[in-house]
């Protein structure tokens, strides 16, 4: 069974400064990408087949989607549009780069292929998300769990393939979901204030748009 993190940075101490959202989306990056090595490592240890290798950034890759679309959610729920917009683009671009670093470092792959390419997966599989409902109640959450064992499916050994559903929607996913939770309401709780967004920023804002909400549902994250 996993368990939440332990020690992970989750409010800020001078609660006079104003903070804007791609510092919050800074810190959100990096308990993810924890998360993210943490789920990993527990897979592992549940007996899933994911060996240093391709694979191994393959599976992180699409649970590092996963997690930026629920941050992304929870935003929503916490920050102005234009605050998200920035707030989740910055997330992306952040977790791009630590994906890039560490890919590039332990298996030679080309850096800035990696960065690039994970944000256009993020892009492909925000069309996927964007149907979804996201609620914060006991459950409610369920279908995103479910679109991420799915999309995991293709990343996993053919033999774990049974089992990943179970493993990442029983305790995997509902635990990263409540630390992230967590974390967002504490940067948002302990920030003196947000500093809204430029509105000319707000326009490269990011994947994938809420259902009901009055924006462009084509609006990807831009490379750069």
């Amino acid at each position: 069974m996993s368990s939440p993190l332990r020690r992970t940075k989750s409010r800020f101490f001078n609660k006079d400064k104003a903070r804007d959202p791609a510092t919050l989306a800074s810190v959100a990056a990096f308990t993810a990408w924890r998360l993210g090595l943490a789920t990993i490592k527990q897979m592992r240890s549940a007996q899933f087949e994911i060996e240093a290798s391709p694979q191994y950034f393959e599976v992180l890759g699409e649970y590092l989607v996963f997690l930026v679309q629920v941050a992304d959610r929870l935003a929503l729920a916490r920050l102005s549009l234009p605050e998200r917009r920035v707030f989740t683009v910055s997330m992306v671009r952040r977790l791009a780069e630590l994906l890039a670093e560490n890919q590039s470092r332990l298996l030679g792959d080309d850096h800035e292929g990696i960065r690039s390419r994970f944000i256009e997966h993020f892009n492909d599989r925000a069309d996927d998300y964007a149907q979804l409902d996201y609620g914060e109640g006991v459950g409610q959450d369920y279908a995103f769990m479910r679109c991420c064992s799915t999309a995991l499916l293709a990343a996993v050994a053919p033999q774990d393939r049974a089992w990943v559903a179970d493993q990442v929607m029983t305790f995997e996913a509902p635990a990263a979901a409540t630390t992230l939770r967590k974390v967002l309401d504490n940067l948002v709780g302990t920030a003196g204030s947000i500093i809204a967004p430029p509105d000319e920023e707000a326009t490269e804002g990011p994947l994938p748009e809420m259902p009901g909400v009055a924006a462009p549902v084509d609006d990807p994250i831009p490379p750069e």
